[in-house]
């Protein structure tokens, strides 16, 4: 698939025309006549004021397909991505080999910045879920050969980085799709290495005998009920050369979750496949910055394991040193991720890097509090904080910052040891963030992204189908560009 920019009135030869529509109802100028007569049609009699609703004219020549835009004062990034990915995911099970996007502009969004988005949203829509049934039918997306951007101005540049964002998040979504039969850790081990082949990137893999050397017994101890072998992934991006890291990214990799002993119920523990989607962001992420020969260094870790109930698991009162030298009890077997992230956010540390940013479907409670629509960002220093906040904005994901302070802290203190890895129901996610907040050093700025909420839609949406959504990955590929810049 081909994309390239055109001037908006010059879209020939194409089999479906997007065309975004504002509640203000201001239709391009540049459509011609017959385009325009269609367009001004469906807005008097279609839903076009809700919010990416769909509504297609089928007549003679192009199919044209008009997306309820909302506000064009609230048009940002994610609405243009979701735009464009409402318009081609109505095309599914179409014929469309040629499709014009018309590229609108609002708010603060300047040209290129829409059309990069759009970009990432045509690839959003061209990846389906239902990656193993057997008949092609069940899985059926256009056959589009050339998406032609109509934008003011030369969007060359902003294509090219749309592609590497776009590809990158159907990556993380891919992989936490898959089976965690297929999906194992040494699986996902062996695609970190090959993706990491094809981006330029350096890639090595810490096994569980490498692990223990380094002390990272905290990790190990969720491994111990699994016969599938732990895997500690290590990704080098060195955009500028030199020593030093400008950045770590730090993702939870639990390719199977079952609670281990201290189980979970059966209702939906299927799904707990892509409790690995953290590390599948920064893996997708880091490769996404060597492909785009970001100047900037990143290290990002994946701790990869299984959680399960096996007759050398953890159980509930065990006590590990995490390779921090902190002392852990282990409260719930179910409160797993935090475990084997303090151990890679030590790592990151002690490779170098003062800036860590880990992502992980870490708790339920911040579905509670958030809903899915928004991932929870906890961390230190406010000014660190936002700057995530701020990348995650422009790229097009959504957070919500999230309290963190010494009496969450002083809640997860053991009895017997340093920290405990519960605290209980009340504020779950934040005594989450707080476990992990006693493996960040002094002089160490951290942000979490707890993206349980986030991570995977259970409805059907005009812009997306059921199925993994991979959050995160654009905001740190953004960051890892912000940094670049610095």
């Amino acid at each position: 698939m081909k994309f390239r920019s055109v001037r908006q009135g010059d879209m020939p030869g194409v089999d479906a025309i997007i065309v975004p529509l504002f509640e203000d109802r201001i239709i391009p100028k540049a459509l011609d006549s017959r385009v325009r007569a269609v367009v001004e049609r469906i807005s008097r009699e279609a839903e076009v004021s809700r919010l990416y609703a769909v509504s297609a004219h089928h007549g003679e020549g192009p199919r044209i397909v008009v997306v309820g835009a909302g506000k064009r004062t609230e048009f940002d990034a994610q609405r243009a991505l979701r735009i464009a990915s409402a318009g081609v995911k109505s095309l599914w099970r179409s014929r469309t080999k040629r499709l014009a996007l018309v590229v609108d502009s609002g708010a603060g969004l300047d040209a290129a910045h829409a059309a990069r988005a759009a970009v990432e949203g045509v690839l959003f829509a061209m990846w389906r879920p239902e990656a193993h049934r057997t008949k092609d039918e069940d899985r059926r997306l256009p056959p589009l050969e050339a998406v032609l951007l109509a934008v003011d101005g030369d969007a060359k540049e902003a294509i090219r980085r749309g592609e590497a964002v776009g590809e990158a998040v159907n990556v993380a979504r891919r992989h936490a799709n898959e089976p965690a039969n297929k999906m194992t850790p040494t699986a996902l081990a062996a695609e970190a290495k090959r993706i990491a082949a094809d981006a330029g990137v350096d890639c090595e893999i810490l096994d569980a005998a490498k692990c223990r050397a380094l002390g990272m017994h905290s990790f190990l101890s969720v491994a111990q009920g699994s016969h599938e072998p732990p895997q500690f992934i290590v990704m080098r991006h060195a955009g500028r050369g030199g020593k030093g890291y400008d950045a770590a990214f730090v993702g939870k990799g639990i390719t199977f979750d079952s609670g281990g002993i201290s189980i979970k119920p059966a209702e939906a523990m299927h799904r707990m496949k892509a409790d690995m989607t953290g590390a599948a962001a920064v893996i997708a992420a880091v490769a996404a910055l060597g492909k785009l020969r970001t100047r900037s260094n990143v290290i990002a870790v994946a701790p990869c394991t299984e959680n399960l109930p096996g007759g050398g698991a953890t159980k509930p009162g065990d006590v590990f040193t995490s390779m921090s030298g902190k002392t852990v009890e282990v409260i719930n077997t179910d409160a797993e991720g935090r475990l084997v992230l303090v151990d890679g956010i030590t790592y990151v540390q002690r490779e170098g890097a003062r800036r860590v940013v880990d992502v992980a479907t870490l708790t339920g409670a911040i579905a509670v509090a958030l809903g899915r629509h928004f991932s929870g960002l906890f961390g230190k220093p406010e000014g660190f904080v936002e700057e995530v906040a701020a990348a995650a904005r422009a790229a097009g994901d959504r957070v919500w910052p999230m309290p963190l302070t010494d009496e969450y802290r002083e809640e997860i203190r053991s009895d017997i040891a340093d920290i405990a890895n519960s605290a209980g129901r009340d504020g779950g996610a934040i005594n989450a963030a707080a476990f992990l907040d006693a493996a960040v050093e002094d002089g160490t700025q951290w942000a979490h992204l707890d993206i349980a909420g986030t991570y995977w839609a259970d409805l059907e949406r005009p812009y997306t189908p059921k199925g993994p959504q991979g959050p995160a990955v654009r905001t740190l590929i953004e960051l890892g560009e912000r940094l670049a810049r610095a």
